[in-house]
């Protein structure tokens, strides 16, 4: 009687040793597998991380405080505050009654033609896109800070995109 009593112990021991072996493996597999895909994705963000990074390089090129000659220019200036008053300089034409705006085109609505995003490309040079919610286009201006504070601006070129049929 001892002894099957012993040979079940075995048995049912055995049997629970099989089972946590097969669950354990399972277990591992999954982990390892988790592991991988995590590995995989980590490594696919880092890619593209490093491309979005060095998109952003190549898109800040051409800002002004990125630019070395822009930078020697205004030595002792602070380009962000520069830029930022310059930029308030241009929006504020858009408060300006029509004829006196920095678009060179005829208003075709009962607004105007509006300045919505501008783009300082370094000590002299400026892009802005217009539009009035019909029509828009660019600009590409000069500009020249003044003694006073304020800014010279001289559009040098300007073009209005046609309507898509």
């Amino acid at each position: 009687m001892r002894k099957q009593i012993f040979l079940y112990l075995f048995v049912f021991t055995l049997l629970i040793l099989i089972f946590q072996l097969v669950n354990s493996n399972k277990v591992l597999q999954n982990l390892e597998s988790d592991w991988r895909s995590e590995k995989t994705e980590r490594k696919q963000l880092q890619d593209s991380l490093q491309r979005l990074q060095e998109r952003f390089e190549d898109e800040s090129y051409f800002s002004l405080s990125q630019n070395e000659g822009a930078q020697l220019y205004y030595e002792g200036v602070d380009l962000t505050d520069l830029e930022s008053k310059l930029m308030d300089a241009i929006y504020e034409t858009n408060l300006l009654p029509n004829n006196q705006k920095l678009v060179p085109f005829a208003p075709m609505g009962e607004a105007g033609f509006l300045i919505n995003k501008v783009k300082v490309l370094n000590h002299k040079w400026v892009l802005a896109d217009f539009t009035d919610g019909s029509y828009w286009g660019e600009l590409f201006m000069i500009y020249t800070p003044q003694n006073d504070g304020s800014f010279k601006l001289q559009v040098q070129e300007s073009f209005l995109y046609p309507l898509e049929k």
